[in-house]
């Protein structure tokens, strides 16, 4: 599967703890791999073509389209404040 990752998204990920980034990135090289993202612990369907990242108490929106998938923003961020 192709994955692609929205400037939005990373903009928010790198601020992110490294333990976050790591729980993350061992989801993406998995989506890489597989044929369907439910075939991937913490990944839930949502709706037709889309699909929830959960990733401790964050939620990560992605999309679905043939076999192309697009990570374009955090639904909830844990690590997200507004003095940031």
């Amino acid at each position: 599967m192709v994955v692609v990752i929205e400037t939005y998204f990373m903009e928010h990920l790198v601020r992110c703890p490294l333990d976050f980034q790591l729980k993350f990135r061992k989801i993406y090289q998995q989506l890489k791999v597989a044929e369907d993202p439910l075939e991937i612990q913490g990944i839930r369907f949502y709706k037709k073509g889309k699909y929830k990242i959960f990733i401790d108490n964050s939620r990560i929106a992605m999309k679905v389209k043939g076999d192309t998938a697009t990570i374009g923003q955090f639904l909830h961020n844990e690590f997200y404040s507004f003095e940031d």
